[in-house]
């Protein structure tokens, strides 16, 4: 079990070492006939073998966790974020947007800030973040909204990123390859250390989180659930089938700002009198915000100007009031095309078309209910849950629990299996050492 664990993960970068070292002895006996290329060689291998040594310890350092069973919400109250709103203080937020760094490597190289700037003031956002992988992009600091935001992981296929929202600091290790639940749980939880709000990001795009990862993980506020490079539906309404209060978000993840095919395809409104951060950060915690879609990507192909008359003319939230068990939902739009009541497993509770108000009585079996609002087929909103709790205040659940006796076991097997490897090596070398003499 403890091998199956090792090897199933990490055992293939003890090959890549092992490859590298016997690069390095191969050259080592060419040293007369290639000069140069020996060095070469011997510097590379080298490199190569200190890399993947690092990332060797990073993948081995990874305490193990236990996980608790994950309980759905449940309780005679309930609890809805939007309860009390000011429908007058809407403001449009988005969070996820690329500019040039690393002399163009990273994917956003031809997008400058001052190019951010005026695609964005263009659409009226009141705010846009900046989440450079990596890196805390400073532009803005100076102003009241500025909101210290990245995308933190390394990885190129699977992709299990996390946007750090009121980041202080980046977190530089990460596992570049395979991520197993562990390693997942351990970076929310590092993350969540340096930031206000620690978010998967674009949870479905190439799996980089599976929808049964939801189940257990935990110690996470915010979800990316709309993403144009894939929406997490599924993941939200399994994290809140088992009782985490996970609300949702919604994205560009702009690359290229100069192509406005890749803006205003969705955007984060929060309830706010103020611009400030911490004004932002309370009202996320609290769930007093929505995700909403425009439907102009692939179906309806717009202009920057046609997206700017469609994002001024945005309706909004006017009402989501819980009136004893039953919820009613309006906006300022005259009638909205479709609202639909959302709960456990995904399940559609109720639905209801061409209305000017909707509304939704909860059952004592509905662990939670959420809606999906299209206003006019253009634009969709997605209000976070109503959830049930055993106080008024809500209480959130944490399943991760590192387990001491095991981490401890695997750690003296990597040590006792590395030692042994490295002696391996060392006597193949010197066996090799003295046959060429």
């Amino acid at each position: 079990m403890v091998w199956m664990h090792f090897s199933t993960k990490n055992g293939h970068l003890l090959g890549f070492t092992f490859f590298s070292f016997s690069f390095a002895v191969r050259m080592s006996k060419e040293k007369k006939k290639h000069g140069f290329w020996f060095y070469f060689g011997k510097v590379m291998a080298g490199l190569g073998i200190a890399l993947l040594l690092l990332i060797l310890y990073v993948y081995l350092s990874v305490p193990t966790y236990s996980f608790k069973e994950p309980k759905p919400f449940s309780g005679e109250y309930l609890y809805n974020p939007y309860q009390g709103m000011n429908p007058d203080q809407w403001k449009k937020y988005h969070f996820h947007c690329h500019s040039r760094k690393y002399f163009g490597l990273t994917n956003g190289r031809k997008s400058t800030e001052t190019a951010i700037d005026s695609v964005y003031q263009a659409l009226g956002y009141d705010h846009y973040g900046i989440s450079d992988y990596m890196s805390i992009n400073p532009h803005h600091t100076d102003k009241q909204d500025y909101i210290p935001t990245y995308e933190h992981g390394y990885g190129l296929f699977r992709k299990t990123h996390q946007i750090c929202i009121g980041a202080e600091s980046v977190y530089w290790p990460d596992f570049p390859f395979m991520q197993n639940l562990n390693m997942k749980q351990h970076t929310l939880n590092k993350l969540a250390e340096r930031s206000r709000f620690v978010m998967p990001a674009h949870a479905s795009f190439t799996t980089g989180y599976k929808v049964n990862d939801m189940v257990l993980l935990s110690n996470y506020r915010l979800l990316e659930v709309l993403n144009p490079y894939g929406n997490a539906f599924e993941h939200w309404d399994m994290a809140l089938s088992n009782g985490h209060r996970v609300y949702a978000l919604g994205d560009d993840d702009t690359h290229n700002i100069t192509d406005h095919s890749e803006v205003c395809h969705n955007l984060t409104m929060i309830n706010t009198q103020n611009l400030d951060a911490e004004s932002a950060y309370e009202a996320l915690d609290k769930g007093l915000c929505y995700a909403v879609e425009f439907d102009n990507w692939y179906h309806f192909p717009m202009t920057l100007e046609e997206k700017v008359k469609q994002v001024k003319a945005l309706p909004h939230l006017t009402r989501a009031e819980l009136v004893g068990d039953t919820l009613f939902v309006a906006t300022s739009a005259n009638k909205m095309q479709e609202v639909k009541f959302i709960g456990q497993d995904g399940k559609v509770l109720k639905t209801e078309e061409a209305v000017a108000t909707a509304y939704y009585v909860i059952q004592p079996e509905d662990h939670y209910v959420r809606t999906v609002i299209n206003v006019n087929g253009l634009q969709h909103f997605y209000l976070n849950p109503v959830t049930r709790h055993p106080t008024p205040e809500p209480i959130d659940q944490r399943l991760d629990v590192v387990n001491k006796a095991q981490t401890y076991l695997y750690w003296f097997v990597y040590l006792v299996a590395l030692a042994a490897f490295v002696w391996y090596l060392f006597n193949k070398a010197k066996a090799q050492k003295e046959e060429s003499k």
